[in-house]
């Protein structure tokens, strides 16, 4: 049996879950063509179409619009410099 021809049962709402919160910018389109597969096998009519619908958009602006990171103070103290030649207390 080929790669093309294995046939996967459909995943749980925890596995898609695991599946589309580990998504990165680089990763996102790919995962978000893995969920429209698993959509397009549910069906129209199933009640995990409006959350299936609502991860691929996420997806789409994951990888379009890339990761916001917050911006703020690091909880990190205040380091000595590392200068060549710079002598230190």
């Amino acid at each position: 049996m080929s790669v093309s021809e294995h046939v996967h049962d459909l995943p749980t709402d925890d596995e898609l879950a695991q599946l589309i919160g580990a998504a990165t910018p680089h990763f996102a389109l790919q995962i978000r063509e893995r969920v429209a597969a698993f959509a397009a096998a549910l069906g129209p009519t199933d009640d995990r179409q409006d959350g299936l619908q609502a991860a691929m958009a996420r997806l789409e602006a994951l990888a379009t619009g890339g990761e916001a990171g917050g911006e703020g103070d690091p909880d990190l103290p205040a380091r000595s410099s590392l200068a060549i030649g710079v002598d230190r207390p």
